[in-house]
């Protein structure tokens, strides 16, 4: 038996005080360098991700920060907005369909260049639903992908629930043209709105279609689509929602953007 062996049979057997993280291995890691690395690394996982909240899909966690101009529409949203740029950011309506026209041209005029929005719709019955869109419109084509993208419905129990982005990034708003209204995923929320405006909105202005499954989840209440019955429904209400910035303040996303993905 070497002498260094020996010596450490000797100290594992005497009454010596025991020394934290020698003898008592059992309260610790076999290996504490590499559980040290596992909490650096989880803590640096999310370090970025509250820097960088819109490259990971969306939470369903609530946000339950508030700002003192929350009321009205601001208020409704504000929940599903937790891991977004929106999170604290104050919010306006920047799009009222029923105040400037259930038209293409009335929508991309008061939304285009104003980054990341939130679409608030309903019927004329049933609750509220719509939809995130991380880079918002800017006319430019093409799609604007995105994993943080997100739709929303009311429950029957009256809550909202999301539902993440699937099959890729890809298509979170795949129309970005002047000449389209809302396509939230290619079939998740479509709300093509009239081309051109006329004095009065017609039936097709105000329709609207969706299906899940595709592009966005069908959620834990396996729906086909966002509307309680059926995957077609007019809307009675349409509203874009976006941040308020400062002057002088950059706004992401208000231009084009790349699109790597297709779906």
């Amino acid at each position: 038996m070497s002498i260094w062996k020996s010596i450490l049979i000797w100290l594992s057997c005497s009454g010596i005080p025991n020394i934290e993280g020698f003898l008592d291995i059992k309260s610790r890691s076999t290996f504490p360098a590499l559980e040290y690395r596992r909490r650096s690394d989880n803590n640096n996982n999310n370090e970025r991700e509250m820097e960088f909240p819109e490259q990971y899909p969306a939470t369903y966690e609530l946000n339950n920060y508030k700002t003192w101009k929350d009321f009205g529409d601001p208020a409704i949203v504000r929940p599903l907005l937790k891991q977004t740029q929106l999170e604290q950011r104050n919010l306006q309506v920047a799009y009222d369909a029923n105040r400037h026209g259930w038209n293409v041209p009335a929508f991309h005029r008061a939304v285009d260049g104003k980054g990341a929005a939130v679409v608030l719709a309903r019927g004329r019955r049933g609750g509220w639903l719509g939809g995130y869109n991380p880079k918002g419109w800017s006319s430019h084509g093409g799609a604007r992908p995105s994993v943080a993208a997100f739709l929303f419905y009311t429950t029957p129990a009256g809550k909202l629930q999301k539902l993440q982005k699937v099959g890729g990034g890809g298509l979170a708003c795949a129309k970005d043209d002047s000449n389209t209204g809302i396509w939230l995923g290619a079939d998740g929320l479509i709300i093509p709105l009239a081309q051109k405006p006329t004095l009065f909105p017609t039936k097709e202005a105000r329709m609207a279609q969706s299906f899940l499954g595709t592009y966005f989840e069908r959620g834990p209440d396996r729906k086909l689509s966002l509307f309680p019955n059926g995957c077609v429904m007019e809307l009675s209400e349409l509203k874009v929602l976006v941040g308020v910035y400062e002057r002088d303040e950059e706004i992401p996303y208000s231009g084009a953007v790349l699109d790597f993905t297709s779906g």
